[in-house]
């Protein structure tokens, strides 16, 4: 069976879309064999489309997606009240 995810963050505005999907390309670069991943950015939206013949490993990675885009979230709010 092959299972779909697609996530899509709003992120605010087109430079913090731009700095957050920066920030994951490296990270989502080393995917399973049997999955297929693709991120895109149009305007402040970045979309996240997973595809695994295995939902649990399709989800894991959709799961640590999340993780990753709460770290950015909690490291940009507290440089922004820093005046970074």
């Amino acid at each position: 069976m092959n299972t779909k995810f697609t996530l899509k963050v709003g992120c605010g505005n087109a430079a913090i879309a731009k700095k957050l999907a920066a920030v994951l390309a490296p990270d989502n670069r080393a995917i399973p064999s049997d999955q297929r991943f693709a991120m895109s950015a149009r305007s402040a939206v970045l979309t996240f489309n997973v595809e695994s013949e295995r939902a649990r490993s399709g989800f894991n990675t959709i799961r640590s997606v999340l993780r990753d885009v709460e770290l950015f979230r909690e490291i940009w709010l507290i440089s922004s009240e820093k005046g970074g």
